[in-house]
């Protein structure tokens, strides 16, 4: 079953797992973004973690995960609303070289001054609330081990995560632990060695198998003597929030004196979208509008 994301729960070990596998999801996602492979292998990852981590959001909205790079790599972003809908970016420095050979660490934290971010943006925000925003220094040596080290010492959440990706596939394996029966303690059937025994499990999880393995299959082939429980099976989708609106609201705060500046220079003012690559253009006449109240036509938009 093709981009899927499977919720586990194993009551007695208190964990739950969220298990994704993208195929058409990440493809659309690819398409937009021409990098090295160790750049694109670095995105996909991130887009399945953020693709299981939304899974618990409560809200209608988006969670974002943030990779500010001191490396080759300077932003890495990607973004799962409450509807599944993924989309992502990559910004390079200007004149970055990328080795084939390049680790996530060269590519992201090679003075060690990266950070990790991740972002909670509620749809409907009430005015004057800003999304809730978390941020450590980028720790580990992969994109799951520094999401592990977030998990920890941001959310106090002990959590186990398998990535991977290439250019055609990506999946991802997250555990996690659940506070016991609502913080009164363990349950009669509590496992205590429940979650060594189930992170033992997903480190044995190999690359090749991971990617070409749907999530059905491989929660049989992973837990099959753990008996869990299925909460929950979503599909996901590429899906780019960018609209012709929302731009001209980003324009108007340029202030009205910027936008006349760069009319000077161009008869319009181009937009780029960095997650789908949608081009807005805005002419003289639809910068005079959008500051008068009005709306300017929809059809300066290129695809």
């Amino acid at each position: 079953m093709t981009d899927t994301l499977r919720t586990l729960i194993f009551e007695n070990a208190s964990c739950r797992a969220q298990m994704i596998h993208l195929d058409n999801a990440w493809q659309n996602i690819a398409s937009h973004n021409h990098h090295p492979t160790p750049v694109m292998t670095v995105l996909g990852e991130l887009v399945a973690a953020s693709a299981m981590l939304s899974a618990s959001l409560k809200f209608e909205g988006s969670l974002i995960l943030q990779i500010q790079g001191d490396g080759p790599i300077r932003l890495l972003v990607a973004e799962c609303n409450s509807r599944l809908g993924l989309r992502a970016t990559v910004k390079l420095r200007e004149g970055a070289h990328i080795p084939d050979d390049a680790s996530f660490m060269d590519l992201v934290n090679a003075q060690g001054k990266g950070l990790c971010a991740i972002i909670l943006d509620p749809r409907n925000r009430m005015p004057g609330q800003s999304p809730y925003q978390g941020i450590v220094p980028l720790t580990g040596q992969s994109v799951a081990s520094s999401l592990e080290a977030y998990m920890h010492s941001s959310e106090q959440l002990e959590t186990k995560l398998v990535l991977n990706a290439n250019a055609r596939l990506a999946a991802g394996l997250m555990l996690q632990q659940m506070p016991l029966d609502g913080g009164k303690g363990a349950g009669p059937n509590h496992d205590p060695d429940g979650w060594s025994r189930l992170c033992a499990l997903a480190q044995t999880l190999q690359t090749d198998e991971h990617l070409n393995t749907d999530t059905f299959e491989l929660a049989k082939r992973l837990f099959w003597e753990e008996a869990p429980g299925v909460l929950a099976e979503r599909k996901a989708h590429f899906e780019c929030t960018c609209s012709r609106e929302k731009v001209g609201a980003m324009l108007i705060t340029l202030g009205q004196d910027e936008l006349n500046d760069a009319l000077s220079e161009n008869p319009v003012v181009e937009v780029q979208c960095d997650f789908c690559n949608a081009n807005y253009q805005f002419t003289a006449e639809d910068c005079k509008t959008l500051f008068e109240g009005g709306e300017p036509p929809a059809s300066n938009t290129l695809h």
